[in-house]
C-alpha cells in the first residue's frame, strides 16, 4: 500500500510543482514528505475493560502532501494530507475473540515560525489543526463485539517542529517532528511522526 502512497506523493508533487510554476502569485510552495508514525501499542482498547489486546502494530511508515505559501523569510502557512499506516490487533475476553484493524488519514493546515540561520539552514515551529478519519473494523470471531467504540472523525491541535536546508533557491530538504494529539469523546491515539521531505519553492 504504502509504494502507491510513495509512487502518488512523487507524482503528485511533480503536478504540483508544474501548477505553482506557472502561477503568478510568488511565495508558492509544494512538498512531499515520508517518515515513520507511532500511534502507540494498545490503539484499540476491549469493552469491557476486563478484556485484553495484543496489538500488532505500534508504528510504521507514514507519507504527507502540502502545499503552502511563504509569505516573508519568517511567516508561512500550509496544509496537507497525512496517510498512516493500517493498524492491527487481536481483542480477547472471557466471552469473544475478534481481530481488530484500523485505517487512518488526516487533513491538516498549520502556520510557521521560521528563523533563517543563514542562506542554507532554516529552523521553524509548527502549529494548527489536524482532521482525523477513523475507519476501525472488528470481526467478531465468537461470541459479542468487544470493542469499545471509536470516533470515525476527530480533531487533533498539531505542533511540530522542524530544519530545512537549502539545496538551491529552488528545492529545500525538510526534517520535522510532529505531535498530533486528537481531542473529543471516543478520541484515537496520539501520533508522533518523524518525517524527512522533498519541497520545491516558485516564486
Amino acid at each position: 500500500m504504502f509504494k502507491r502512497i510513495i509512487a502518488v506523493s512523487v507524482l503528485g508533487v511533480s503536478a504540483l510543482g508544474m501548477m505553482a510554476a506557472n502561477a503568478t502569485t510568488p511565495g508558492v510552495y509544494v512538498e512531499g514528505q515520508v517518515g515513520y508514525a507511532n500511534t502507540g501499542k494498545h490503539f484499540v482498547k476491549p469493552f469491557p475493560s476486563s478484556g485484553k489486546v495484543s496489538s500488532k502494530y505500534q508504528g510504521g511508515l507514514a507519507g504527507r502532501l502540502a502545499i503552502g505559501y511563504q509569505f516573508n523569510p519568517n511567516w508561512a502557512v500550509e496544509m496537507g494530507y497525512l496517510q498512516l499506516a493500517q493498524q492491527k490487533a487481536d481483542v480477547k475476553s472471557n466471552i469473544a475473540k475478534q481481530s481488530v484493524t484500523l485505517d487512518q488519514h488526516a487533513f491538516d493546515v498549520v502556520g510557521k515560525g521560521i528563523l533563517p540561520i543563514n542562506n542554507k539552514f532554516d529552523i521553524y515551529a509548527k502549529a494548527g489543526m489536524a482532521y482525523l478519519v477513523n475507519d476501525l473494523k472488528a470481526d467478531v470471531v465468537s461470541g459479542q463485539s468487544i470493542v469499545a467504540p471509536l470516533a470515525k472523525h476527530s480533531w487533533a491541535p498539531e505542533a511540530g517542529v522542524g530544519i530545512t536546508y537549502n539545496i538551491s533557491s529552488n528545492v529545500f530538504i525538510d526534517t520535522a517532528f510532529t505531535h498530533i494529539q486528537p481531542i473529543g469523546k471516543n478520541r484515537p491515539n496520539n501520533i508522533n511522526m518523524a518525517t524527512i521531505g522533498l519541497g520545491f519553492t516558485f516564486g
